[in-house]
């Protein structure tokens, strides 16, 4: 297919997608940059995904042959589609697509011009961001010299909105951990970036990442598996960060990690003051320091840590009956 190893590599993971993959197919099809690989992994999709990603590629035989299509029979898990995405790519960089997303025609051409062909080792972007009728660019902070300087959201640690070296990934055996599917872009993105790659943050926005409002009601069920998996990235990027000796230049991120991953024991109905207390309590006496948590929210958390657990879990019991009652 190419000469030499593709610029870029392209991995959509997708399971169940048939409503949303052809407008991202289309949009990967029509991409400026020809020397870029496309690896679709189909994580085990009950619905028809495959047959509408196979009839798109019979239409465009031209992109058909940038394709690598991987399917795995039963489901794994978007962490692990993207994993065996990776180990199946040979671009000299990667990003990856959702399949309910789309990407501006001069994205990757962009992207790799901004990479200085191989002078950066990653490259961020701002992102558009869809949420029904409304609309808005997200944009990452301008400077980042190491991790600590990286906010835990979306835009700094998506998967999506950046161009990593592929050979750096791999050298440093950087994979997603199976089964960590809520966070499993951070788990790449914060190892990654603890190497302190050479980074360029550009200003023009290309990926359109599309919000389904209906997603997004924290139900009991939901609230279970994100506080889980979020538990669990921390735990193993903290014996990861350990293992490989890089706790003393990442202290405060390991620290905004964990105290973002318990925060759900807060949030919604039946909040846990006793569980958020007790779960990575070395965060509980820092929480004024930590700088990318607006001030109010820090002010908030350090009350309820300072303040009785039983008098701080019958005002939360006191509000979620008032909820309810609002909400009946």
């Amino acid at each position: 297919m190419y000469s030499d190893c593709p610029s870029i590599s392209v991995i959509i993971p997708f399971h169940n997608a048939e409503s949303t993959i052809e407008v991202t197919a289309r949009s990967l099809a029509g991409q400026t940059l020809n020397n870029v690989e496309y690896v679709f992994v189909n994580d085990g999709s009950t619905d028809r995904s495959v047959e509408v990603l196979r009839d798109f590629l019979v239409l465009n035989p031209d992109f058909g042959e940038k394709v690598k299509f991987l399917s795995l029979e039963f489901r794994k898990g978007s962490a692990e589609a993207f994993g065996i995405g990776l180990e199946n790519a040979d671009g000299e960089y990667v990003i990856k697509c959702d399949a309910d997303d789309y990407v501006d025609p001069t994205a990757f051409e962009m992207m790799y011009k901004e990479a200085g062909k191989g002078v950066y080792d990653v490259v961020i972007a701002p992102y558009y961001e869809h949420k029904g009728k409304r609309s808005k660019v997200v944009i990452p902070v301008r400077h980042i010299d190491s991790l600590n300087d990286m906010p835990l959201n979306t835009v700094h640690f998506s998967l999506w909105n950046k161009l990593l070296r592929r050979n750096l990934l791999l050298e440093k055996e950087i994979l997603p951990y199976p089964g960590v599917d809520c966070w499993e872009d951070l788990g790449v993105v914060s190892r990654f970036m603890a190497f302190k790659p050479k980074v360029k943050v550009i200003d023009a926005p290309f990926y359109h990442y599309i919000i389904d409002p209906g997603k997004k009601s924290l139900s009991r069920d939901r609230k279970t598996r994100v506080l889980q998996d979020h538990l669990e990235m921390a735990l193993f990027l903290e014996k990861w960060f350990l293992d490989n000796e890089l706790v003393a230049d990442n202290e405060e991120f390991l620290n905004h990690l964990k105290f973002l991953a318990k925060v759900k024991f807060l949030r919604g109905r039946d909040k846990e003051v006793g569980k958020w207390k007790c779960t990575f309590p070395e965060t509980n006496s820092v929480i004024m320091s930590l700088r990318h948590i607006p001030l109010y929210y820090r002010v908030i958390f350090k009350i309820v840590y300072l303040l009785p657990t039983k008098l701080c879990q019958w005002m939360a019991d006191k509000c979620d009956v008032f909820y309810r009652k609002r909400h009946e």
